[in-house]
């Protein structure tokens, strides 16, 4: 650590000195309140939500909030937002350069009821991507205001522990591995098996957390931002999650190329996923988006995407304007399309659907074993200002059993939980849930622009017989075309999941930079017969969550 600190101090005395506080550049965090409250002011204005492909830059939020700066009767929740931006209290060393070094301790604990049956990550709703480490040191520096730069060492425990139950996959999974990959994951994970645990370092852990969670260097304009680095990304926003890129996913390597103005935004994005078994091929994501506002309260976004995976990528692929499909390399890609509405039907009332499509077959195609594999979301969110800001949201969501799958390239996303290796974690790159799954999520939100924020959520999830673990096609064989048809959930036994959540942030009024959060949620889980009708199995969870942080 003091050859870490040295390093740090060095590199920032060897600096040319020029650059400002305030930088346009600096993406803003999904985990920041800025998001929930510049969609109020919006909403409350009558006006389209703005883009959902996040995290915004620092500029684009700006230029977001001046467009309503004179229209908004919500001026409290107006000046609130613009301090996010602003205030970053970095060191001003000259006109032109700035910078930062912070330290952020996080004390988290964690209980639940039922130490038999939820015994993974993948059984918590605060999970891997969720829990923060022990410490957290951070530097930023600022150029101007067009130049960015920030990278974090994180120090605590991974998620693998010596004392998991670590076994072979003995089935393909999805696309991704066949079964004689080797491939390890947690049949029973210490760290969410035991009934009391904590994020500190305890005799057993595999090694420190993986870091840097959250990186970026960037260089923005007045209309425009270049970024590379690590972190959560996010297209829509949908409470249960979203099919093209979902923020469940807290440390994606990517480099993102952004236009924006009032009217419309373009967005190119490619994601570089790991390798957690050393497989020579390599998988990469190319996502590109286009957003147009229709009119003042409707705003439209089309995304075409592929997934990648081989030996070598053609250049050709990673040129933003060349739109291909799956068509012209099905050996080497797999695409997905999207459509995104947001309509503000009145003031304070806003309404967003999503639909994607993996796989349509058209009547006059030859092959007609292939299924259609598409899925679809609506989303009806209202808010109202009453000692605070509250917003409550109702969902419906639904994937096809074969979304996301195919006989060569899925749109999985597998990741080491000890240094990038085994065991490992397997996770949908879009919607949460997967395939074959049907979701409806209900939200209340409550906003209080001095100290606090509290979520309740209640989501009833309904999840069919195609999984990663299970083949696509149907006899079973993952090296054929998906065939299995029809709407989710699919089979004969469905798992059916209640999950209530409470959730809360205070940040404290009489110390600068200290905060305290906590969750409480319940997680019931039983499967039903569509043949006889019948319930069995039935177990339930609760999980408590506690935690506080500093930063100075």
């Amino acid at each position: 650590m003091k050859r870490l600190a040295l390093t740090l101090s060095a590199l920032l005395l060897s600096l040319p000195l020029f650059a400002q506080s305030f930088s346009s550049a600096r993406m803003i965090p999904l985990s920041s309140p800025l998001y929930d409250e510049v969609d109020l002011l919006y909403r409350f204005d009558g006006l389209a939500l703005p883009s959902a492909s996040r995290p915004w830059s620092s500029g684009e939020a700006k230029l977001l909030l001046e467009r309503i700066a004179n229209t908004t009767q919500h001026r409290d929740l107006l000046d609130q937002a613009t301090r996010r931006i602003e205030d970053k209290q970095m060191k001003e060393v000259s006109p032109t350069f700035s910078y930062l070094l912070s330290t952020t301790v996080n004390l988290e604990g964690y209980a639940h009821s039922n130490t038999t049956r939820f015994t993974t990550a993948y059984d918590w709703v605060y999970s891997v991507d969720e829990r923060k480490p022990l410490f957290r040191f951070r530097m930023e520096m600022g150029y101007s205001n067009r130049f960015y730069f920030s990278t974090s060492v994180d120090i605590g425990s991974s998620m693998a522990h010596d004392n998991d139950d670590n076994q072979d996959y003995i089935v393909d999974i999805g696309a991704l591995f066949i079964a004689s990959d080797d491939v390890f994951y947690q049949a029973e994970a210490y760290k969410f098996t035991s009934q009391l645990m904590s994020n500190l370092l305890i005799p057993g852990d595999k090694a420190l957390a993986d870091w840097p969670q959250e990186s970026q260097f960037s260089l923005s304009g007045n209309w425009w931002s270049l970024t590379t680095g690590r972190g959560a990304l996010n297209w829509g926003r949908g409470e249960s999650g979203n099919f093209v890129l979902g923020d469940h996913i807290a440390n994606h390597n990517h480099l993102k190329a952004t236009f924006f103005a009032e009217q419309a935004k373009l967005e190119f994005l490619y994601l570089f996923l790991p390798n957690p078994i050393g497989k020579g091929e390599q998988r990469i994501f190319l996502g590109h988006r286009g957003e147009a506002q229709l009119s003042s309260w409707a705003r439209i976004a089309v995304t075409e995407n592929v997934m990648y995976q081989g030996e070598t990528i053609q250049i050709a692929y990673l040129d933003p304007t060349y739109i291909y499909h799956n068509l012209y390399d099905a050996k080497h890609l797999n695409a997905i399309a999207s459509i995104e509405l947001d309509m503000t039907i009145l003031p304070a009332l806003s309404l967003h659907g999503q639909f994607a499509l993996d796989q349509f077959q058209l009547p006059n195609e030859t092959d007609t074993s292939t299924a259609n594999a598409l899925a679809g979301l609506v989303n009806l969110s209202y808010s109202w200002h009453q000692s605070g800001y509250w917003t409550a949201s109702a969902e419906f969501a639904t994937t096809a059993p074969t979304f996301y799958r195919r006989d060569g390239i899925d749109f999985l996303f597998a990741r080491g939980l000890h240094n990038n290796g085994q065991p490992i974690l397997i996770d949908y790159l879009g919607y949460q849930y997967g395939s074959d799954s049907q979701a409806f999520a209900f939200n209340l939100a409550y906003h209080s622009l001095s100290s606090f924020r509290v979520e309740f959520n209640t989501t009833i999830l309904r999840k069919g017989q195609v999984t990663y673990l299970t083949s696509h096609h149907d006899p079973p064989d993952n090296t054929e075309e998906p065939n299995i048809k029809g709407f989710a959930p699919s089979g004969d036994i469905i798992t059916e999941y209640l999950i209530l959540g409470l959730k809360g942030i205070y940040a404290s009024d009489w110390m600068q930079d200290l905060s305290f959060h906590g969750q409480v949620n319940w997680i019931g889980r039983r499967t039903f017969s569509k043949i006889t009708g019948e319930e069995s199995d039935p177990h339930s969870d609760l999980q408590l969550i506690l935690g506080c942080s500093l930063t100075f």
